[in-house]
């Protein structure tokens, strides 16, 4: 303002002074238009900082909801995990009881197998028996009562246990039964219990 002043003081005609008011005028509009300008700019600041916080507040609602379903996520992947956890055990379980399973079933085959030779055995030896059971029939009673399907038996117990083993695989019943068998092994077992309870 001092330097504006000392400008007027130090002017010689109205031209400069003409001059100075036309510069003065041209600045005091620069001013009027710089500061309008930087109204709207304060305003568009303004209303940019409202919108900011619009989408602040909006992401803040966002990332609430966000952490929301994470938190439910997290919840479902848990129980997930311990159906998976769950079903993983049951399976072993099932496949521990499958593997005994298993091998009980290999032992009863095996079982089976041995005692289907045996069977087979025992049949061969009954079609030798059946096929002399003319000459059988004569032969003397003694030798008779020590035919094949109670050979060695010496006691009551031992005859009872091998007439029901006889009983359980010559039943007309079974797939391998033969009644005329049975009533062979029916009269040879007779005969001997009669013999062993003779000695008793």
């Amino acid at each position: 303002m001092d330097n504006f002043i000392s400008i007027l003081r130090d002017s010689n005609s109205p031209e400069e002074l003409e001059e100075l008011k036309v510069q003065l005028f041209r600045e005091n509009v620069r001013i009027k238009t710089d500061k309008a300008d930087l109204e709207d700019l304060r305003d568009a600041v303004a209303n940019e900082k409202k919108e900011l916080e619009a989408f602040k507040e909006e992401l803040d609602s966002i990332k609430e909801e966000l952490d929301k379903k994470k938190i439910q996520f997290d919840k479902e992947v848990e129980e997930v995990n311990k159906g998976i956890e769950s079903s993983r055990k049951k399976l072993e379980n099932d496949l521990t009881f499958l593997n005994k399973k298993q091998t009980f079933l290999e032992s009863g085959f095996k079982q089976l197998d041995s005692d289907r030779q045996r069977l087979n055995r025992e049949k061969e030896d009954f079609k030798k028996y059946k096929d002399r059971s003319e000459s059988i029939r004569k032969v003397p009673t003694l030798e008779y009562r020590q035919g094949i399907f109670f050979k060695g038996i010496t006691t009551e117990k031992g005859l009872k246990k091998r007439y029901k083993d006889l009983i359980k695989v010559f039943h007309p019943d079974n797939i391998t039964g033969d009644t005329y068998t049975l009533q062979n092994i029916n009269r040879e077992y007779e005969i001997l219990l009669h013999d062993l309870q003779k000695k008793v």
